[in-house]
C-alpha cells in the first residue's frame, strides 16, 4: 500500500504532498488539473517508466530542468521508501534513502497495476505494444528476465545498426546473431511460460465481467527460431543484408486475443474490447498476487466510464481483498458503501472532499 507521495516538478505540480492514504482513494478534479498526474508518478516509482510517454524528459513542469517523484510503500514484503529523480544527466533511483541505487536493486519494491483509457492499444496497437505489456509483467514474475530484455534490446539494435553498413560484415553478422539466438531460448520459453498460466486468470475475470456471454482467449505467437546453420542461415544473411533489417528473432513475437474463436482486434465490438482490457488488468492483478505473495495496487485512470452498471460491480468485485485502489476520475463517484478519501486535485493542492 502506498502511504506517502511527494511530486516536485512534475508535470504540472510544482510540489504535491499526499500522505495517510487509506485503501480507496478517489481523485477528482476538472480534466488538466492533474490527478492523472498522480497516478503517472506512481507508476515511475513502481514499473519505472510512464504509461503516457515514452521519454521521462517529457515529465518535466514547463520550464523545470528536472522532477523528483518520492514514495512510501509497505506490503507484504515490508515498509520501503523509493524515490526517482530525473535531471538533464538521466535518471536517478533510491532506496530507502540510499542514492545510486541500480535499477536491478529498485525493480519490484513495488508492485501496481494500470488500467487506464489507452488500454485500448494492447488490441488495436502493435504488435510491440503488446509484446511490451507482457514483458513487463514477466519481468515483474521473474525479475531476471530483466537481464534477457535489456540484452535483447541491445542486440536489435546492433544488428539493425550493422545491416544499415553496406559493407556489412558476415563475421560481425553471425557474431550477434548468435547472442539472438541464445537469448531467444530463454525468452520464448518463458514468454510460453507466462502465457500458459495468465490464460486461466484472464478467462476467470473475463467471465466475471461477462457472466460467460463469450469466451476470451490470448496466446502466445513465437517467431521462428533464429536458424543455427546451414543453408538457412545463409539464405538469412543474404535476405538481411539484401533489405536491411531484423528479419528474425523474439523481437518479433506477438500475443493474439480471441473472443468465441474470432479476432478481437478485428471483429469484437467496443464494449467487448473494453471488458477485455479490463479483464487484462484485472488478470494481471491476480496473477502478481499469486504468484509474488504480494498484493499490487490498482491505479484507475478513468478506465470504467464507459461500462454498464452491472460490468462496473462486476469489476469491483474481481479485485482482490486488500489491494489499494487509486482511482482519478472526472466522471465516477465510488459506490455506495464503500470507504473512500475523496481528494480535489489542483495544481500544487490536494483537499478531502465528502462524499
Amino acid at each position: 500500500m502506498l502511504r506517502h507521495l511527494r511530486l516536485t516538478s512534475f508535470r504540472c505540480h510544482s510540489t504535491l504532498e499526499l500522505e495517510n492514504l487509506g485503501p480507496r482513494v478517489l481523485f477528482v478534479g476538472e480534466n488538466g488539473r492533474g490527478k492523472t498526474t498522480i497516478l503517472e508518478s506512481v507508476s515511475v516509482l513502481a514499473r519505472l517508466r510512464s504509461f503516457r510517454t515514452r521519454a521521462l524528459r517529457d515529465l518535466t513542469q514547463h520550464g523545470g530542468e528536472g522532477w523528483r517523484v518520492e514514495g512510501a510503500w509497505a506490503d507484504e514484503a515490508g515498509p520501503v521508501r523509493l524515490g526517482v529523480v530525473w535531471r538533464g544527466g538521466g535518471r536517478e533511483l533510491e532506496v530507502d534513502g540510499r542514492a545510486g541505487t541500480t535499477v536491478d536493486e529498485f525493480w519490484g519494491r513495488a508492485l501496481a497495476v494500470i488500467a487506464h483509457g489507452a488500454d485500448m492499444e494492447i488490441l488495436e496497437g502493435g504488435s510491440a505494444e503488446r509484446k511490451s505489456g507482457f514483458d513487463l509483467l514477466m519481468a515483474e514474475i521473474e525479475p531476471a528476465r530483466l537481464i534477457e530484455l535489456r540484452q535483447l534490446r541491445e542486440i536489435c539494435k546492433q544488428r539493425s545498426t550493422l545491416l544499415r553498413h553496406p559493407r556489412a560484415s558476415r563475421e560481425e553478422w553471425e557474431a550477434w546473431t548468435t547472442r539472438l539466438a541464445e537469448v531467444g531460448k530463454i525468452l520464448q520459453p518463458a514468454r510460453q511460460n507466462l502465457a500458459k498460466v495468465f490464460l486461466p486468470h484472464l478467462q476467470e475475470a473475463h467471465q466475471r465481467l461477462t457472466a460467460g456471454a463469450e469466451k476470451l482467449k490470448v496466446s502466445y505467437q513465437p517467431d521462428d527460431p533464429v536458424p543455427e546453420m546451414g543453408g538457412p542461415r545463409d539464405q538469412l544473411w543474404e535476405r538481411e543484408r539484401e533489405r536491411g533489417v531484423n528479419l528474425t528473432g523474439p523481437q518479433r513475437d506477438d500475443w493474439d486475443f480471441l473472443l468465441g474463436g474470432k479476432s478481437l482486434s478485428r471483429y469484437g465490438s467496443e464494449g467487448q474490447r473494453r471488458s477485455a482490457c479490463l479483464a487484462v488488468r484485472l488478470a494481471e492483478l491476480a496473477l502478481l498476487t499469486q504468484s509474488k505473495q504480494r498484493t499490487p495496487i490498482l491505479l484507475l485512470d478513468d478506465a470504467l466510464k464507459e461500462l454498464d452498471e452491472e460490468r462496473r460491480r462486476a469489476f469491483w468485485k474481481g479485485i482482490p481483498a486488500g489491494c489499494q485502489v487509486l482511482y482519478a476520475t472526472a466522471h465516477d463517484r465510488p459506490r455506495q458503501g464503500d470507504s473512500w478519501v475523496i481528494l480535489e486535485i489542483s495544481p500544487t493542492q490536494a483537499s478531502f472532499k465528502k462524499g
